[in-house]
């Protein structure tokens, strides 16, 4: 932080700390639409630079406010990241949670799963970059907190399927490996899926082909083979 920046940030906290919004970690409510702009433009500049080479001044200048203003949302860089980074989680477990408690088949929730995971990912390019890259520059208090929400996402996932696989009365597929090579297929489309059309036609041929892939080489313990067998 450059000494202007230092500056910017006592100023502007001793001016505004008493109107209310802070909470016990010093955060603005996330409802404030500034607060949602910083985070928005921070997460470009980040996927665009890295985060190592990302200052105040330069989300500050892309979120349209002062230099001072994203120290009153935010105590610093970091918790930017880590808030880009929670906001992201949580929204997909929050989708999940809803999903899971459903009366939905447990193929449908598969579906509904996949759907939403790479609909969120690949509208939201530079959060997913962020979520991907930028993880082990946080501090370990700020890690522990992102990797217990991706591992509650996870064994949602997991559970899904276990459910499906038992249904199914298919044994011998490791349920957490399946997930986790589902997750593979889909964490990376941000790196090469470029929809070539507007609309939604070829994101839904994307989640088709995902869907196949993943219940064709699920259905091969079914038949009592594996996939290379």
């Amino acid at each position: 932080m450059t000494r202007r920046e230092s500056y910017a940030k006592r100023t502007f906290n001793k001016g505004f700390r008493g109107i209310g919004n802070w909470d016990k970690e010093g955060k603005i409510r996330a409802s404030d639409i500034t607060y949602k702009t910083i985070l928005s433009k921070s997460a470009e500049i980040f996927a665009l630079k890295g985060y190592e080479k990302a200052s105040m001044r330069e989300i500050a200048g892309a979120a349209g406010v002062s230099l001072a203003a994203p120290y009153y949302y935010f105590k610093n860089k970091e918790t930017i990241l880590f808030q880009i980074q929670k906001r992201g989680f949580e929204y997909l477990v929050q989708n999940l949670k809803s999903v899971v408690a459903s009366d939905k088949s447990s193929r449908e929730k598969i579906r509904i799963f996949v759907e939403s995971h790479v609909r969120y990912f690949l509208n939201n390019r530079n959060e997913m970059k962020v979520i991907i890259h930028e993880y082990d520059v946080l501090s370990k208090e700020y890690q522990d907190q992102i990797f217990q929400i991706k591992t509650e996402y996870t064994h949602l996932a997991e559970d899904i399927l276990k459910d499906y696989l038992q249904e199914r009365g298919i044994e011998g597929c490791n349920s957490l490996y399946a997930i986790m090579a589902l997750f593979g297929m889909m964490n990376w489309l941000y790196t090469w899926f470029r929809p070539r059309k507007k609309g939604n036609l070829e994101m839904e041929e994307l989640i088709d082909v995902i869907l196949n892939i993943f219940f064709d080489g699920i259905h091969h313990w079914e038949t009592g083979k594996t996939p290379m067998s």
